[in-house]
């Protein structure tokens, strides 16, 4: 007699961790460029370079890129001075193994800039980092029996989730535009901004589709010695596919998408004009994809010419239990602070996700959306100034079978933003939030791994009765009582003339002995 085997692959999280850094160092301008007058706004970017699991933490290696607009006196009356500050962390990971990948998710708790005199600037953020170390595990169990004559089994059927595909990968996205002749033509570029939206997904055959934008801005300056401060904004669409071989359209999803970098590159029209811009995009993509089958498992069995004592041990399932996408409509006031605002530039916001509490059958969010407002004043020295402001949210996503213990999985992502003057100086901001969330449902099922096996003492067994009365305990099963005297289900039920298989505590059962 052998056992049947069989794995299920899954996506298992060993152990998270999450940590809050704090960047904080003086900038020297440049002899190259102009005295700092006022800050007017300030971006930055996180990139991870490298991660790895070490005995019991990860090292966390990467650099905080960032860019200062400021005002200057005299000149174009603006300037721009950019620079990183690295930083190399160790996350405490104590369920976690060498061989787990790493997935590290970093973010803005806060960055601020300010002006220490003339030519000193200093950066400051809080960088929020999130990291899982995963792997691919196998849950195993016994599903059926070979070479097995006058055995007897039971089995059970579960609906599970398999880990189908998990890759990182990237896409490439370029356009190119032309600056229209109402604007003047570029000079050169100061500041410039990529903002992604929402990445809508789709699972074909083999591959993945991505059908997404992200919003450039830029300001520059006019060509010419007095060139003015102009400024561009245009929408990328980031379109493509990306291969996902052994993946069905019916399968569930699961992307994480970021900013790897940027690159432009200004050109000359057909009139030999700076009015061509062209910018090509690095957007990461990790993506995990699963499949849903039903295993049906082995979970007890008996012999009537042997002993056989199954042996358990726990293994671990998950199965998914919803997938639902929900968008939040976010709105609020913000002041503009010192200047009144002549002209909305640009509107940036970072969606930060404080809280998620899990309910039954939904999931409640709390979070903030980090808003950014760059504004054209009426003030000859400070010609642009910026403010931020946070705007809290909240928003109940249904998630039906879900509960306090079920694994889910949430991110978020800003659609779009946008703010419109409402007084001298106040801003109205509105934006839409995309909220994806996957649950899983964790299954913890003893299985059966290997068996002992030994012979009948058939003198021993000869000696007992050819016909007994049992009285059926609590919690017993037709197949319990059929299993003790290695009899079978169907000799119980035709004896004792069973219409179901039901049985009570109290019920007197007719049981004959099987002769083998």
């Amino acid at each position: 007699m052998k056992l049947i085997m069989q794995r299920v692959h899954m996506n298992k999280c060993n152990c998270r961790e999450k940590k809050q850094i704090t960047l904080d160092r003086d900038f020297n301008v440049p002899d190259a460029k102009p005295d700092a007058l006022q800050i007017m706004k300030e971006q930055g970017e996180i990139q991870i370079e490298e991660a790895h699991m070490m005995e019991g933490k990860a090292s966390v290696r990467g650099a905080m890129h960032f860019q200062i607009l400021y005002a200057t006196d005299g000149g174009a009356g603006i300037s721009e001075m950019s620079g990183s500050i690295p930083f190399e962390e160790t996350i405490p990971l104590s369920c976690a193994e060498r061989g787990d990948e790493l997935t590290v998710q970093a973010a803005f708790g806060d960055l601020r800039s300010e002006l220490i005199n003339s030519r000193k600037l200093g950066m400051k953020a809080i960088v929020n980092l999130d990291v899982k170390a995963e792997t691919v595990c196998d849950g195993e169990g016994a599903v059926d029996l070979e070479e097995a004559d006058n055995v007897y089994s039971k089995k059970k059927t579960l609906d599970v989730s398999r880990l189908v595909f998990s890759k990182k990968d990237i896409l490439r996205v370029r356009d190119e535009w032309k600056i229209p002749g109402t604007k003047d033509a570029i000079g050169s570029v100061l500041y410039s901004d990529v903002q992604l939206g929402e990445m809508n997904t789709r699972m074909m055959e083999n591959e993945l589709q991505v059908d997404g934008q992200a919003t450039f801005f830029v300001i520059y300056l006019g060509e010419g010695e007095e060139g003015s401060i102009n400024y561009f904004e245009n929408t990328i669409p980031v379109e493509g596919t990306i291969d996902c071989g052994g993946c069905q359209p019916d399968m569930v999803v699961q992307v994480m998408t970021g900013l790897h970098s940027r690159d432009i590159e200004i050109k000359e029209d057909e009139d030999g004009e700076n009015r061509v811009m062209d910018v090509e995009l690095v957007v990461d993509f990790d993506i995990k994809v699963y499949g849903q089958e039903q295993l049906e498992l082995l979970t007890d069995f008996y012999s009537l010419k042997t002993i056989c004592k199954p042996i358990y041990e726990e293994s671990f399932f998950e199965n998914l239990i919803m997938h639902n996408k929900n968008k939040a409509k976010i709105s609020g006031k913000i002041s503009a602070g010192d200047y009144s605002p002549l002209q909305i530039w640009n509107v940036t916001g970072d969606l930060r996700i404080d809280r998620q509490t899990q309910q039954q059958d939904k999931v409640l969010v709390e979070g903030i959306i980090e808003a950014s407002v760059l504004y054209l004043t009426g003030d000859e020295k400070i010609p642009l100034a910026s403010v931020k402001s946070s705007i809290p949210f909240e928003q109940s996503v249904e998630a039906d079978g879900i509960t306090e213990n079920s694994n889910v999985w949430l991110q978020g992502s800003l659609e779009q933003i946008s703010g419109t003057l409402t007084g001298d100086k106040e801003i109205e901001i509105k934006a839409v939030a995309a909220l994806d969330v996957i649950a899983f449902e964790r299954i913890e099922e003893p299985i059966i791994h290997d068996y002992e096996s030994e012979e009948i003492d058939w003198k021993e067994r000869s000696r007992d009765p050819g016909m007994v009365g049992y009285v059926v305990q609590e919690g017993e099963s037709l197949w319990d009582v059929a299993k003790h005297f290695y009899t079978t289900e169907d000799s119980i039920r035709e004896i004792n003339q069973l219409e179901q298989d039901e049985l009570e505590a109290g019920d007197i059962l007719l049981v004959l002995k099987e002769v083998s």
